[in-house]
């Protein structure tokens, strides 16, 4: 597929959203029909996994294939440390069980995905080191999975600090961004339990990063229309999927004009 824009390099970031990752997968199949293929890829928790898998080549179907076994009981087990129920560990698993021990930097493009320090609050951007362990420090929401630890800092899932990873799409070199959204119509409810609780919480804390990313505005950003979806639902998984690929149908002229370098800032819902 051809790749690059007429002003340079072209890069696209993928929010998170747990089950609403499925979306991307709709996103990725309009743009194989479209023949666009992004120059660097960057992701945020499930964002954070399906860029991984693009990057390394994955086609739509099969990212659809391996989200698909994905739910709570397959990435979870109970955690014997402090600071979480769970441990995430098989979501690092089931990344190289599709992909192998590879490295981030051993992908087709620059790829980077965004996790949080727990310990400073600081952003961090994984660029090197092994993809498994990169994706589940970003997907390891805080509370329900214990932190990754990756070079002695104790990360967690970025989206608690860029949720739709733009800047990091620019600072590898990106001038033109496509970002995803997947947090349009969040829809709250009265928490009946600890989980909940921690999820609400969670949400609330992502909603509010988001609203700060304005900062850093993406060039075209993807919003699927996902509020009657619940986020951690899996039988949902094809009609995300069709929702993710109405949106991107609809925001594509936007989309290739901004690539081939003939359109300022859009937005489309």
């Amino acid at each position: 597929m051809p790749r690059g824009c007429a002003g340079g390099v072209w890069g696209l970031a993928l929010g998170g959203g747990a089950v609403r990752g499925h979306a991307h997968v709709g996103l990725h199949s309009v743009f194989e029909d479209a023949d666009l293929d992004p120059d660097v890829i960057t992701g945020t928790s499930a964002g954070a996994l399906v860029a991984a898998l693009w990057a390394f080549g994955l086609s739509s179907t099969e990212i659809g294939a391996a989200l698909e076994r994905l739910n709570w009981r397959s990435v979870s087990h109970l955690s014997a440390r402090r600071g979480a129920v769970f441990s995430n560990r098989e979501l690092g698993d089931i990344c190289e069980e599709i992909l192998g021990p590879v490295d981030l930097t051993e992908s087709g493009r620059p790829l980077a995905v965004v996790a949080a320090d727990i310990s400073t609050g600081e952003r961090v951007v994984l660029r090197e080191g092994p993809v498994g362990m990169a994706v589940r420090a970003s997907a390891a929401i805080p509370g329900i999975f214990q932190p990754v630890e990756i070079d002695g800092r104790f990360l967690v899932d970025g989206a608690i600090v860029e949720n739709v990873p733009v800047l990091a799409a620019r600072e590898l070199g990106a001038e033109v961004v496509v970002g995803v959204s997947l947090d349009r119509g969040l829809d709250f409810t009265r928490p009946r339990g600890l989980m909940e609780v921690i999820v609400n919480a969670f949400e609330i804390a992502v909603a509010t990063a988001s609203s700060a990313q304005l900062a850093y505005p993406a060039d075209v950003i993807v919003r699927p229309d996902l509020a009657r979806f619940n986020r951690w639902n899996t039988r949902s998984s094809e009609a995300i999927q069709s929702e993710g690929a109405r949106a991107a149908r609809a925001a594509l002229p936007d989309i290739e004009r901004a690539v081939s370098g003939r359109s300022a800032l859009s937005t489309r819902p």
